[in-house]
C-alpha cells in the first residue's frame, strides 16, 4: 500500500513541476542543497497533495502563489542566493 502512496504522490509531483516548467532534476538538486525557491515550492506541493488538491488546481494554486511571493520586493526569498 505505501508503494502506492509514493508512487501517486510522485506522479503528482512531477506534475505540477512539469507544469511550473522546472526541470526535475534541477529541481531535486536544488531542494537537496536547500535552496530557498525549491524548499518553498516543494512545501506547495506537498500541502496541496495533502488536502487531496487535483493536479490542475494545485498548478494553478502555486502560480498564484509564486507571483505573489516573488513579485512582492518585500520578500526575502528574492534576494536568497
Amino acid at each position: 500500500m505505501e508503494y502506492l502512496e509514493y508512487n501517486h504522490k510522485h506522479k503528482f509531483m512531477l506534475y505540477v513541476l512539469k507544469m511550473l516548467h522546472l526541470k526535475t532534476d534541477i529541481f531535486m538538486y536544488n531542494l537537496a542543497h536547500q535552496y530557498p525557491y525549491e524548499l518553498l515550492v516543494y512545501s506547495w506541493i506537498n500541502k496541496l497533495y495533502e488536502k487531496d488538491t487535483p493536479q490542475e488546481k494545485a498548478v494553478q494554486l502555486i502560480y498564484k502563489a509564486r507571483n505573489i511571493v516573488l513579485l512582492n520586493p518585500k520578500n526575502e526569498i528574492c534576494n536568497a542566493p
